[in-house]
């Protein structure tokens, strides 16, 4: 017996008849490579799916959301972050091609249809129906490339890396040219000495 999928959803219970519907309610584990550069749902963290599986001619049509916890670094400050962020899901499953026994067909298609062809929908297999792929693409395409603490965090000095709070509180560092840093040792040697020659007069 092979295994089942948690993202798998069970539509036995829905008849095939157009305009039924099946509400389902459940946590699922988040798949792997819910992921952008900066931003990701943890594999394995649960997801709150609250969906509707209508029958339609072509198969059947999943509509919803899906409740996931993000976990992301500030673009800017690089502080870890996270909320909770709800994305849309809607994807249409359909039924494989029978023929007239109602033996599942895999027709033959010659390359230019393939090369023609747009993405396939999603299939319905054994009466399920795996969600995993609408899911990715709706958390994927919801994640910031450039997530933010906050609309007006300062980032950090790019000379020191700390933490620049706001712009009300002034943060410089000497603009010298490195290359002048052993003069600058020099002259402040030379001070010092001069100031210790006027202490002993």
């Amino acid at each position: 017996m092979s295994d089942v999928a948690a993202t798998a959803i069970d539509v036995s219970r829905l008849p095939r008849s157009p305009g039924s519907v099946l509400d389902v309610a459940k946590e699922i584990p988040a798949p792997a490579d819910l992921t952008v550069a900066m931003a990701r749902v943890a594999p394995g963290s649960p997801i709150e799916i609250d969906i509707t599986l209508e029958s339609v001619v072509e198969g059947i049509w999943l509509s919803g959301t899906a409740d996931v916890d993000v976990d992301a670094e500030c673009s800017r400050c690089l502080d870890p972050i996270e909320w909770a962020e709800t994305v849309e899901l809607e994807q249409l499953f359909v039924y494989p091609a029978t023929d007239a026994s109602g033996a599942i067909v895999r027709g033959a298609v010659d390359d230019d249809a393939i090369e023609d062809a747009e993405e396939p929908e999603p299939e319905v297999h054994d009466d399920t129906i795996d969600i995993e792929g609408p899911l990715r693409d709706a958390v994927v395409l919801s994640l910031p490339l450039a997530p933010l603490c906050s609309p007006d965090c300062a980032g950090i000095c790019a000379q020191c890396g700390e933490r620049l709070e706001s712009l009300d509180s002034p943060h410089d560092h000497p603009d010298n040219d490195p290359r002048w840093a052993a003069l600058q040792t020099l002259l402040e040697d030379v001070g010092q000495g001069a100031s210790e020659d006027d202490q002993g007069r």
